[in-house]
Parts: C-alpha cells; sequence; structure tokens
C-alpha cells in the first residue's frame, strides 16, 4: 500500500512566507497533501488552484501562551483526522522548513519512509539570521539559504513536528504530551523568522503583537539577528554533530520530553549545501 504524509501549517500575517512554504512541501510530498490553517477570515488565501487544502478559520485574539495553546490543540485534531489516510504528519509554523542532509541524498518523504515510524521526530532547529555585517538585504524572490549563511543551533526550534500516530502537541508545537523525543541525526528544521532583519524590525513596533504578549518573543528574535551578526562562528558541519548529542540528552523531570537547552550561543556557518534549497 503506497504510504502517503500530509504537512500542516496555521498562517496570520505571514503571506510572505506561505508561497515558500506551498512550494517546498508540495515538490517534497505533493500539493495536494498539503493543509493550510488560514487564522482569520480578514486574511489572504493561497490559489486553490495549487491544489492545496484551504482551511480558513474565524480569528480570536488569544494571549501569546493561549494562543499558542489554542493553535497547539487545533493542530492536533486535525492530525487526528488525517491520520485516518496518512501515514505521517507534520506539523511546522509557516516560517519553519525541515530539510534532509543533502549528504545523503534523499528526498524528506524517502527518508522518512526509511526510518523507523513511532511516536515522534524532531529535526535538529537552526534559527537563521541576518549578519549584518556581512549579508546584503533580503531578495524574497531567491531563495533565503545561500543569501543567509549563518544560523543559531537552538533547543526552542527543535520541535516534535514529525509524527508518525495520533499524539498531541504541546504549545508551540515544542513537544507531544506523555513522549520522549528523538532528534533526528539527517534532519535540519530552518527557521527563518529572522531571515529579513529589516521584518523583524517592522514586526517590533507591531500593535497587535505587543498588546496579546509577542514583545518578549519578538527581543529574543532581535537578540538572534544582533547574535549571529557579533558571536564568533563555528562551522556547521563541526557543531552539528556534537550539537546533537547535547539536545538529546535528558533534562529535568519536569521537562523530560523536550530537547536540552544548549548553553551557548551556537553561531554556525551553514555548508554549502544547503543552498538553494529553500
Amino acid at each position: 500500500m503506497l504510504k502517503r504524509i500530509a504537512v500542516i501549517t496555521s498562517v496570520r500575517n505571514g503571506a510572505h512566507f506561505l508561497d515558500r512554504w506551498i512550494a517546498y512541501y508540495g515538490g517534497e510530498v505533493g500539493f495536494e497533501n498539503l493543509y493550510i490553517i488560514v487564522d482569520g477570515l480578514d486574511q489572504p488565501t493561497p490559489d486553490p488552484s495549487s491544489g492545496v487544502n484551504i482551511l480558513p478559520h474565524p480569528y480570536e485574539a488569544r494571549s501569546r501562551s493561549a494562543g499558542d495553546k489554542f493553535r497547539a490543540a487545533r493542530a492536533s485534531d486535525l492530525a487526528a483526522s488525517l491520520f485516518e489516510t496518512y501515514d505521517i504528519v507534520i506539523g511546522t509554523d509557516v516560517d519553519e522548513f525541515i530539510v534532509v542532509d543533502p549528504a545523503i541524498s534523499k528526498s524528506l518523504a524517502a527518508y522518512l519512509f526509511s526510518v523507523p515510524q513511532s511516536g515522534v521526530l524532531s529535526a535538529m532547529g537552526v534559527d537563521v539570521a541576518c549578519n549584518t555585517r556581512q549579508e546584503k538585504p533580503l531578495d524574497w524572490d531567491a531563495p533565503f539559504l545561500g543569501q543567509r549563511q549563518f544560523g543559531q543551533i537552538s533547543d526552542r526550534y527543535t520541535k516534535a513536528s514529525i509524527m508518525f500516530e495520533p499524539l498531541r502537541w504541546g504549545s508551540g508545537q515544542h513537544r507531544v504530551r506523555g513522549r520522549g523525543f528523538t532528534v533526528d541525526p539527517h534532519l535540519v528544521l530552518f527557521h527563518f523568522g529572522s531571515v529579513d532583519d529589516k521584518a523583524t524590525d517592522t514586526r517590533t513596533q507591531d500593535a497587535e503583537r505587543n498588546r496579546t504578549g509577542w514583545a518578549a518573543h519578538q527581543r529574543r528574535r532581535n537578540a538572534v539577528v544582533t547574535n549571529v551578526s557579533t558571536s564568533p562562528v563555528i562551522d556547521g558541519d563541526v557543531r552539528f554533530r556534537s550539537a546533537r548529542k547535547m539536545l538529546s540528552r535528558p533534562r529535568a523531570p519536569w521537562a523530560w520530553n523536550k530537547p536540552r537547552p544548549l548553553r551557548v550561543d551556537d553561531i554556525v556557518q551553514i555548508p554549502d549545501r544547503f543552498f538553494g534549497i529553500v
């Protein structure tokens, strides 16, 4: 029987990432297997001729914490329904892209069908940002990777994104409830929330985000740009393996099913074999 993968996301005020998200994951698993929750009837929707599944929902303003929990529950409900016809369900934010290391020459689908398929799988998170001392303003029509060559290895973005059975995501989809985690040795989750430093600065002034408790999160986004621009840089191939081992170490009992935080600012230069993929 042919195995199938679904990929789901929720988007609000993220149309500048959505076309890229659709193009990437549609190319990996098929456009008809993408499920896009459009959070707000005031939001633009993707072109239905692309074949993606568009799920518009009314928007209700919530605090950042409450909103994260609500969206995780909604995504979990959708994933549970999709497991009636799919073997694997991936959930990401619209600015998150899970990539197989090109060194092993497999597509995302082929790779996921080659690994043990139970529970949940995490890709190592790399928070990509503009090095303002070295890199030019972003061209949104060109691939991100290559224009942006630096990032911070991040436990926050080493997320429980890939489910092989119906489970419940926790807030922000950083974990699943009642299950441990596995950090895969060949998957990277590239987070592009700070890929454009000018857009990052603009979001700092977003009244709706600040009103609903996103100010602290935005300060972390700004800090990533600063870290990437000013900290010593490690070659990605040197750091990736050891970082995965550190992320996989057990944590305290109250956080046992999340990756261990790294204790240093792991700023890496992304290996050029990834350039042009996203």
